[in-house]
């Protein structure tokens, strides 16, 4: 059963990603030390490359900001979503665990999340 995608509110695939949104690339490495600083390394299972991403989104009318946690308020941490970053040649599974709504303005807001890849089947 496919995941259903993050909103992007009609800006693309991507969504409304700003400036300040970033990503996070932290390899799983299992090393074994020898003497003489010698040792070896191989990566950690078989997803040893995860991704993070820092989601920012631009500034939104009121509605948009809710629509978008909404979403994430609806996955509740651990349902996993699909996200298409910037730049990326394909959707990557998330989960969201936390995230903030910062009150630009009486009637504008952004959001700020973290999204974690996800590997769940």
């Amino acid at each position: 059963m496919p995941y259903p995608a993050f909103p992007t509110l009609g800006r693309g695939t991507s969504g409304p990603v700003a400036p300040g949104s970033s990503k996070q690339v932290a390899p799983a490495i299992l090393t074994a030390n020898f003497g003489g600083r010698y040792s070896q390394r191989t990566g950690d299972g078989i997803n040893p490359l995860p991704r993070d991403f820092t989601y920012r989104s631009a500034i939104l009318p009121s509605a948009g900001i809710q629509t978008l946690e909404d979403f994430l308020g609806e996955r509740a941490g651990y349902k996993p979503f699909t996200f298409l970053p910037p730049g990326e040649p394909a959707a990557r599974q998330f989960t969201c665990e936390e995230w903030s709504v910062d009150y630009t303005s009486a009637l504008f807001w952004t959001l700020t999340a973290t999204f974690k890849e996800n590997f769940d089947p």
